[in-house]
C-alpha cells in the first residue's frame, strides 16, 4: 500500500511582494516656540558688572529668508512660481527681473546653459544686483538671483538651439 502524504504546511515569513505602501506626507521644519520673557528697559550702566553678566542674551530672529522646496518653475514637479511666492509688487518684480537680466546679458554667454557659466562673471552679476537692490540682501544665498538667472538663461538658451 502507497504511503499517504503528509499534509504539507507552511508559514508565510514575508509578506507578498504586492503590499501597498503608505508613507506619512513629509512636514516642513517649525523651529520651536519662542518663549516670551517680558523686557524691561535699564541702563546697563548703572549694574553692576555680575549683574549685567547675568542678563541673558537677546533671541536671534531668522535674519534670510530660506529658499522654498523643489525647483523654480516646476510646478508639476513639486516646484514653485518665483513671483508668488516673493510676493512683492509687480512693477517691482518686473524692474529687478529686467535688471537681472540685462547683467545677464553683459556678463554672462546667454547661449550656454546655468552650469556652463563662469563663476567670476556669476559673482558680479550677484554682487551688481544686490547694490542696485538691497532687497535680496534678505534672501539666503541670494537664491532669487540665481533663480532668475536660471529663467532667464534657460529661456535664452531654447530661443538659440531653436533658431
Amino acid at each position: 500500500m502507497p504511503k499517504a502524504r503528509p499534509e504539507w504546511r507552511y508559514c508565510r515569513h514575508f509578506k507578498p511582494l504586492t503590499i501597498h505602501c503608505e508613507f506619512p506626507p513629509e512636514r516642513g521644519y517649525t523651529p520651536p516656540p519662542l518663549t516670551q520673557h517680558q523686557v524691561f528697559s535699564c541702563d546697563t550702566d548703572s549694574l553692576s558688572p555680575d549683574a549685567v553678566e547675568q542678563i541673558p542674551p537677546a533671541i536671534p530672529l531668522p535674519s534670510k529668508i530660506p529658499k522654498p522646496r523643489g525647483e523654480v518653475s516646476r510646478l508639476s514637479r513639486g516646484g514653485y512660481n518665483l513671483q508668488e511666492t516673493l510676493g512683492w509688487p509687480a512693477s517691482e518684480y518686473e524692474e529687478t527681473r529686467a535688471f537681472v537680466s540685462q547683467l545677464a546679458r553683459e556678463y554672462l554667454k546667454v547661449h550656454k546653459s546655468w552650469r556652463l557659466q563662469a563663476q567670476p562673471q556669476l559673482a558680479i552679476v550677484y554682487v551688481e544686483a544686490q547694490k542696485r537692490y538691497p532687497i535680496l540682501e534678505r534672501y539666503e544665498g541670494s537664491w532669487v538671483i540665481g533663480d532668475m538667472l536660471r529663467i532667464f538663461l534657460k529661456n535664452s538658451c531654447s530661443r538659440d538651439t531653436s533658431a
